[in-house]
């Protein structure tokens, strides 16, 4: 708790004379006294209030907030690892003279590392990152139902080593809970989330090119809304929490992974590996004999194995997406075809999400629910 309150305070000021309160238990045995309702690698949360006056009115209300506080000393030691990391590449790559080290881009790899590793310890990056995918999921407009929800930060309340968000509300739970529900009910429940969930994904993907990089099951939580003239009939809104590792792709990497798509569909893998060694920064199929023509090939069987499963429909219980494209980014690691970092953290986010997904409806057909967003009109 001390290292909260003078986190708090060298952000602030005297925070709780300007109206933020850090929801504290005066019985200090109890098992969380601290009201500590979240714990990571980086940070903590803690439940609190925050009085927040009307500018027009000058009217204030209370409202819950989470309050997000880095662990002590966690930049310094993040770039203390990120150093060695940096020194140890840099000496691999520039005294081990083979193709394949150069191939690897270590150094390359562990800048764009470094870049998400410090995106996790300033929390004024999460707070314009949620601000982007509030404003991309139009979440502050005053529309219902309301499928996809960020916590909105709170308005001088962001700072490197703080973030003062809107809390979720009570009511609000981890998906994980529905994971665990067989009954009917709950069946049909998990039915209703997957759509809303993988075509959040897939418009990050493909109209936004701003994705989510950290979705695990964690860092969701759904919210259950009573229709006001049918109380039986329940909505419900998923919420995406720790939005500090957003990554965006290249033009080129984010052709290649539009392209992979459409292949699936038009099972013509063979023009979509074509184009990945045509677009590449730096490859070495075209100083080979045939091996644009070899790389292309094995990009074509792959997709033609997973266009085949059509027949049985390419829902998520049958279809790995998420695995064509690693057995895709295998192929350019063994042919020599460089692909930008980022892809991979994309390609790591869609299996994940692609596993909740399956979890909660594997029977939910993924070019169904692709295919608008391939066409750039889709829509959550």
């Amino acid at each position: 708790w001390k290292h909260t309150h003078n986190s708090l305070k060298e952000a602030f000021g005297d925070y709780e004379s300007l109206g933020l309160v850090v929801t504290r238990s005066e019985d200090r045995s109890t098992s969380n006294p601290d009201g500590i309702i979240g714990s990571g690698s980086a940070a903590q949360v803690h439940k609190g209030t925050l009085v927040v006056k009307n500018s027009r009115t000058n009217a204030t209300n209370t409202k819950m907030v989470a309050i997000k506080v880095l662990h002590p000393n966690t930049r310094s030691l993040v770039e203390r690892d990120l150093e060695l990391m940096q020194y140890t590449t840099d000496l691999i790559d520039r005294f081990i003279p083979l193709e394949a080290v150069k191939m690897l881009s270590l150094p390359r790899a562990v800048a764009n590392f470094s870049d998400v590793m410090k995106r996790q310890v300033d929390l004024r990056i999460e707070g314009e990152n949620l601000h982007v995918f509030r404003n991309n999921f139009r979440c502050s407009e005053n529309k219902s139902p309301k499928f996809i929800d960020f916590p909105e930060p709170e308005n001088g309340w962001v700072s490197e080593k703080v973030l003062v968000e809107a809390h979720a509300g009570e009511d609000a739970a981890p998906i994980s809970r529905y994971l665990a529900d067989d009954s009917p009910d709950g069946l049909e429940t998990r039915r209703k989330l997957a759509g809303p969930l993988l075509r959040a994904f897939l418009k990050m993907v493909f109209l936004d090119n701003f994705v989510h990089a950290d979705l695990h099951p964690g860092n969701v939580l759904v919210r259950e809304v009573t229709n006001a003239t049918n109380p039986r009939d329940l909505h419900y809104t998923i919420i995406f929490l720790d939005a500090g590792i957003a990554m965006s792709l290249k033009d080129n990497d984010r052709k290649n992974l539009l392209d992979l798509f459409r292949a699936v569909v038009l099972n013509d893998g063979y023009t979509a590996g074509t184009l990945m060694v045509e677009r590449a920064r730096y490859e070495k199929c075209t100083s080979i004999p045939g091996g644009k023509h070899a790389f292309a090939s094995e990009v074509s069987a792959i997709v033609s194995e997973f266009h085949d499963r059509r027949k049985k429909g390419l829902t998520l219980g049958a279809v790995r997406v998420g695995a064509l494209l690693g057995r895709v980014l295998d192929h350019c690691r063994r042919y020599g075809v460089e692909i930008d970092p980022a892809m991979s953290s994309v390609v790591v986010s869609m299996l994940v999400l692609e596993g909740l997904g399956r979890s909660l409806d594997p029977d939910l057909n993924l070019i169904h629910a692709a295919m608008p967003f391939l066409l750039r009109r889709g829509a959550v």
